[in-house]
């Protein structure tokens, strides 16, 4: 699994996952992308194969519900996080992730909402896809 951290992040949420966990994370601001819009950080990361963590909800969602295909999204429900809470939530998102694909489920049209109460929820979208 290879991540992308949005600019709503800290990009030390990358550099943590890359030199603690050996986890594949990049910062969007390390890819020249913190002037992009959001729907061209949502292809970058489709294009890389990378799921894109965001604090973003709203706009991430719209873009998302709008593409026949994404690679995956982490929604941090609580954009107002500190830089050490950050990184803690999204390892547990990863862990979490790494456990849906012990059972087969990757992240592809899934996106994975992290609460502020620590709950997390794994939604499909787009919701409705197209089976002809």
């Amino acid at each position: 699994m290879k991540f992308l951290i949005d600019e709503d992040l800290s990009p030390n949420v990358a550099q943590h996952l890359c030199r603690n966990l050996s986890i594949d994370a990049i910062a969007v601001r390390d890819r020249g992308l913190l002037s992009a819009k959001d729907y061209q950080v949502l292809e970058y990361a489709f294009r890389e194969d990378r799921i894109l963590v965001t604090a973003n909800v709203c706009d991430f969602k719209r873009f998302a519900s709008n593409r026949e295909i994404h690679a995956g999204i982490i929604f941090i429900c609580d954009g107002s996080l500190l830089r050490d809470q950050q990184i803690n939530v999204v390892v547990e998102a990863i862990e979490a992730i790494h456990n849906e694909l012990e059972f087969g489920r990757d992240m592809v049209n899934r996106v994975l909402y992290v609460e502020v109460d620590g709950t997390l929820n794994f939604q499909v979208i787009p919701s409705a896809l197209s089976t002809e």
